[in-house]
């Protein structure tokens, strides 16, 4: 369905040709779900992750990100990797394959200095989206316990035929213990973002550079005219641009945990 074909679906001026009540719900349901659908498309996430963990990561030793809840998106879908500003810093370094016949660039800790004389020295990756990757399975994670019993619950994979699994071999993916999953998830249930098909890239990306919903730009100019955006705002006037219902869409500061954010167009091949 297009995005013609569900806005008519849900224009009230179109309700006089349905026959009933119920055929009138049937096509706002269909339109809603319609416009959900085309909502979701091309929408990534893009998630913030400490430098100590972006080593791991980078390094292919972490394959699994414990977080408390998950995106609505079907699978698989994009994730981009951004390095918080906190400590470690993070810079590229060349250092020997481990055949020792040539260099390579790695993610690597930068020691001995402080962050204005590493900014001086190093292309630093903290503050930067440095690399993506896809997510093709989340494991639900879940408190269970005894009934009557004095014991803890503890933490299982729940699956979805609502058996239940050790977690021992999804903690060791994440590089975490089970104490270090229970600080973080404060009593909740969490999630294990599966990480696949890595990409760290050879140039950072400025955070500037993504947006939360899909920016197209009119004419080259900083307002967007992206009819299909939920939140595209027409002026009613030739002479007037659109506004934005959330006063502009590009990033200017990270997500605390993650948010979503427009597929970069090299990216868009799942």
């Amino acid at each position: 369905m297009t995005n013609e074909r569900a806005a008519e679906i849900l224009n009230p001026t179109h309700y006089e040709d349905y026959d009933s009540l119920e055929t009138v719900q049937e096509a706002c349901r269909m339109g809603m779900v319609a416009l959900k659908s085309m909502s979701l498309k091309n929408k990534a996430v893009l998630i913030s992750i400490r430098p100590g963990w972006c080593c791991q990561i980078a390094a292919g030793k972490k394959t699994v990100e414990i977080r408390r809840n998950v995106p609505s998106l079907d699978f698989p879908f994009r994730c981009y990797i951004y390095c918080t500003q906190a400590t470690p810093l993070l810079a590229w370094q060349e250092r020997w394959s481990p055949d020792k016949k040539a260099f390579r660039k790695e993610v690597w800790p930068v020691h001995g200095c402080g962050r204005e004389r590493a900014e001086n020295l190093f292309e630093l990756l903290n503050g930067k989206v440095i690399g993506t990757f896809v997510c093709d399975k989340i494991d639900r994670l879940a408190h269970v316990g005894t009934m009557g019993s004095n014991e803890p619950a503890k933490l299982y994979i729940e699956t979805p035929d609502l058996q239940y699994e050790y977690p021992d071999e999804l903690l060791r993916a994440a590089c975490l213990s089970e104490a270090d999953v229970e600080g973080y998830l404060k009593g909740g249930d969490g999630f294990g973002w599966h990480i696949s098909d890595l990409k760290i890239y050879d140039q950072p990306k400025s955070l500037s550079g993504f947006s939360r919903h899909d920016f197209r730009g009119m004419n080259g100019t900083d307002v967007c005219g992206n009819e299909s955006c939920e939140h595209y705002q027409p002026s009613g006037s030739y002479m007037l641009p659109p506004t934005c219902a959330i006063n502009g869409c590009c990033l200017s500061k990270p997500p605390q945990s993650w948010c979503y954010v427009a597929e970069a167009k090299e990216d868009d091949a799942l």
